[in-house]
């Protein structure tokens, strides 16, 4: 297995990251258990993650033969309330630590792209046919996708150039 160094001294881009990604003690060895929760290895936890994903797919076809066509929701205006106002706080908090210069705004510009990639769409495949449904597309084309692709490559560009500590 190679260092973090090791591929840091090839890769030009990723050399300039510096030293977030420096190996701490324990850390790059299989038989690593450095301060985690329960002394897991990495290694683990995204194995977990790996059958938690492949378990999901038989769940998604089992729903996909089950759920009824459509359902009526009690709850459907505080469903939509509650997903814009969690995309407001992810929005605003994006932009409080960019502003802050601050490398947090990774997490939070992530969590908000793929808040607004969700948005898009449950908007798109809950529409009605006609003007709900047209709206629902331009929304997702001209704001929410766009958005969401602005907050996926401010992290991209925060996580390859982080800010100065200081």
């Amino acid at each position: 297995m190679l260092a973090v160094t090791d591929h840091l001294d090839r890769d030009p881009d990723l050399g300039r990251i510096g030293s977030e990604l420096e190996p701490r003690p324990g850390r790059g060895r299989p038989d690593a258990r450095a301060d985690r929760p329960g002394g897991r290895r990495p290694s683990a936890l995204g194995a977990a993650f790996v059958l938690a994903g492949l378990a999901m797919i038989p769940w998604v076809f089992y729903l996909s033969v089950t759920l009824p066509a459509s359902a009526r929701d009690a709850h459907w205006s505080l469903a939509w309330v509650g997903l814009d106002g969690c995309e407001a706080v992810a929005l605003f908090a994006t932009g409080w630590f960019l502003l802050r210069r601050d490398n947090r705004c990774v997490l939070i510009a992530v969590g908000s792209a793929v808040l607004l990639l969700v948005d898009a769409w449950f908007d798109v495949t809950s529409a009605a046919t006609g003007p709900d449904l047209a709206t629902a597309i331009v929304m997702a084309v001209f704001a929410e996708i766009p958005i969401a692709l602005v907050c996926a490559v401010l992290a991209a560009r925060v996580l390859r150039t982080p800010f100065p500590r200081g």
